[in-house]
């Protein structure tokens, strides 16, 4: 593991200049603020340009920069406008753009930059430069943008339409307070915060103020204006530079990350830029991986990757012209859980993949682990069902799964921090509101990887209401181990501009997109898929009534019946990889 803090051997020099709350002119008046750290002698430097809403001069961001300045790059950490030593007003994703292209000109304008710039970081980091890129890459040489998403809506606050809280309130307080992430536990004392109705009125309850973007977030509840003028999902043709992407397959946005590079590939500025995509996707979590476990589950010495290294391997090609032999990978570099070995790819889906279904079977009983849901190839031809009550007062909680951040699982005496990523789930499969299908065992290993969906046939006594789904890996001494998870919300079924409200006791198709995983399950293993309808508090409860989600505090409880029958054939589509 690499020490940002160590005295590592620099290529120029291990004398440091630092130039701190340096004053950029925006477009429109105000000053951002920046610092820089850089080799004293020498010059000018290829450049590494961070901008965050997180606080440039934090100790973490110094570390960094000396690490950079000591292997000859000047880095360039910059504070979002209105934060900290910037001027303006904090709003966020929406001005990031321009803030980020006049940055990199007055980076290029420098007498210590030689004009080659990479744009660096993760999550909001990350975010920040699509939105420069996508308005102007003319001084951009190259990205390292991690773990983040190209569409605000689906894929963020609205991930299938249901409201992200948990990433959602915290974010908002964040961005309002300065407050780093471990104190929130001091804020959720208890699941009182998470329970409180109307949602829209959590800041208040959290922190006694109003914070203007979370209310924001919730009043724009459609796919409208607001979302469309920040989503970089239709704008690949105006990015024109190599962009490597650090995600992870317990993150929030493994399944942007390859719509990113996908985008990139067929659709960038340039052949260069087309050409010059890298996707690096590890058995992680949101943050940089710490060691080789995550979850309940250990992945071996060689899942472990210094991302900063990683980073320096890339910017070293793209900025100083070093060939160490990045431009003749193949440009996905992907992780196989299960077996635990890296693997490079050249397509996403992969070519090779037989997408297979597995059907949902019962005699009526799939109510939990101890329930007579079964799994299997062979298609339905009964009339059977299964079905469940929703009651929002009883929420099923989030215990591990796809996070971009720290959430707590709600329970009757409070809340308690949680583990992410691939955590047992047996305390879900043993409610009765959980529908539990399990295949037999198999009989030789088999490999999952690429995206998955659920094509669920349900009805309800609602006229909206959520549909959640997990897929887990189950070892024979019983163990259910969360793999990848997705949810929908009703009123969203058929797209995210407009509401469609149920018609209750009437058959619809819901199509849950669960994240993408690559998993080996071993011989006399299961493969398991749950379906229910909440996970929370990572998102808000459907309280059935139809409300609006920011102002709804009327509860009803939801009666949900799931088909397979040869006429409504609910399963599974697995993307099977042959040997």
């Amino acid at each position: 593991m690499i020490n940002i803090n160590s005295d590592q051997p620099a290529q120029h020099s291990d004398k440091i200049r630092f130039l701190i709350d340096q004053k950029i002119p925006s477009r429109d008046g105000f000053d951002l603020s920046a610092d820089v750290i850089l080799p004293s002698k020498g010059g000018p430097f290829p450049s590494v340009y961070l901008r965050t809403p997180y606080e440039s001069s934090s100790q973490k961001s110094l570390d960094r920069g000396v690490w950079w300045a000591k292997r000859g790059y000047a880095f360039i950490s910059g504070d979002c406008r209105g934060r900290y030593e910037s001027q303006g007003e904090f709003y966020p994703y929406h001005p990031d753009g321009k803030d980020g292209v006049d940055t990199l000109q007055w980076i290029s304008n420098q007498s210590w930059s030689d004009g080659k710039i990479g744009m660096a970081g993760g999550s909001y980091g990350g975010l920040v430069q699509w939105q420069s890129a996508a308005l102007d890459s003319t001084n951009i040489s190259a990205m390292a943008a991690h773990v983040i998403c190209d569409d605000y809506f689906s894929n963020y606050h609205y991930v299938g339409g249901a409201f992200q809280l948990g990433l959602s309130v915290m974010a908002g307080i964040t961005f309002t307070t300065n407050m780093p992430i471990p104190g929130f536990a001091e804020i959720f004392d208890s699941g009182r915060v998470w329970r409180h109705l109307p949602l829209i009125d959590i800041d208040i309850q959290t922190i006694g103020k109003e914070i203007p973007w979370y209310r924001d977030w919730l009043q724009h509840s459609k796919y409208d204006e607001y979302w469309q003028q920040i989503d970089t999902t239709h704008q690949y043709s105006n990015v024109d530079a190599p962009v490597f992407i650090r995600c992870g397959w317990f993150d929030a946005y493994p399944d942007g990350t390859f719509r990113l590079w996908n985008g990139m590939t067929k659709s960038g500025a340039s052949e260069q830029a087309r050409r010059g995509q890298k996707v690096l996707m590890g058995p992680w979590t949101h943050g940089e991986p710490e060691g080789t476990r995550l979850g309940d589950l250990d992945f071996g010495p060689d899942s472990y990757k210094v991302i900063l290294e990683e980073e320096l391997r890339w910017f070293d090609y793209w900025l100083r012209g070093i060939d160490n032999g990045i431009d003749s990978e193949p440009p996905i570099h992907l992780f196989v859980m299960g077996i635990n070995k890296w693997r490079y790819e050249s397509e996403w889906p992969l070519a090779r993949t037989q997408f297979t279904p597995y059907y949902f079977h019962s005699v009526g009983q799939a109510n939990s682990v101890y329930g007579n849901g079964k799994l299997s190839t062979i298609k339905p031809t009964d009339k059977n069902s299964d079905s469940y009550e929703y009651d929002p007062e009883r929420p099923v909680p989030t215990i591990g799964g796809n996070h971009s951040t720290a959430s707590w699982p709600w329970t009757e005496t409070g809340v308690e921090p949680i583990v992410v990523g691939p955590v047992e789930q047996r305390a879900i499969e043993s409610r009765h509101d959980v529908l539990v299908y399990t295949s037999d065992p198999l009989d030789q290993d088999m490999e999952l990887t690429g995206p998955l969906e659920v094509i669920l046939y349900a009805s309800s006594s609602a006229v909206d209401t959520d549909f959640t789904a997990r897929l887990t890996d189950v070892y024979p001494d019983g163990r259910s181990i969360m793999m990848a998870e997705g949810i929908i919300r009703a009123r969203f079924r058929n797209g995210y501009t407009e509401e469609e409200f149920l018609q209750p006791g009437k058959v619809e198709e819901y199509r849950i997109q669960l994240y993408p995983t690559s998993n080996v399950f071993f011989s006399g293993h299961s493969l398991r898929v749950d379906i229910s309808s909440s996970n929370f508090p990572r998102f808000s409860r459907n309280l059935n009534t139809g409300e609006d989600v920011g102002t709804g505090v009327r509860i009803e409880v939801a009666t949900q019946t799931i088909f397979h029958s040869a006429e409504y054939p609910s399963h599974i589509v697995l993307p099977l990889i042959p040997k």
